[in-house]
């Protein structure tokens, strides 16, 4: 089973491959964790004329809560760092507040409620954050 197939929030494959490789009016870069040769996560993020976009963070249940969904999310920050941006973005659905938790510990903030955002009626909760991101605990003055 696919990472996607166990979440209740799935994309079709065709929609992962246009996000990668068909998109013509911006980049999209990927980024993935494997654990015994399996996808464990994986993200896409979107680079835009004039911002950074988080459209996929996930990562299988099995292997939550092991530092994945964060070597994931700093992987796509410092790509969008890397093109010259200096915010990322992303969308969340408002009722995971596990997810929403786990963004602000690494400085997103809330922007915007999207009313009736997702196809189930579920609103989206509109997050960014300066880059660069760091680890939680990281001192950032060591660097």
């Amino acid at each position: 089973m696919s990472i996607d197939a166990a979440s209740d929030y799935a994309w079709h494959s065709d929609l992962l491959y246009y996000e990668l490789f068909k998109r013509e009016t911006s980049t999209s870069i990927g980024a993935y964790s494997l654990f015994d040769n399996k996808l464990a996560g994986y993200g896409i993020l979107d680079l835009g004329k004039s911002d950074s976009f988080i459209l996929k963070l996930i990562v299988a249940e099995e292997h939550r809560r092991k530092g994945i969904g964060s070597q994931i999310l700093l992987a796509l920050s410092e790509a969008a760092q890397a093109y010259g941006f200096n915010r990322i973005s992303l969308r969340v659905r408002l009722n995971n507040a596990p997810a929403i938790s786990f963004y602000m510990m690494f400085g997103f903030m809330e922007d915007e409620v999207v009313s009736d955002y997702y196809h189930d009626g579920v609103s989206a909760l509109l997050m960014s954050a300066s880059l660069p991101l760091y680890l939680p605990g990281d001192d950032l003055y060591s660097y």
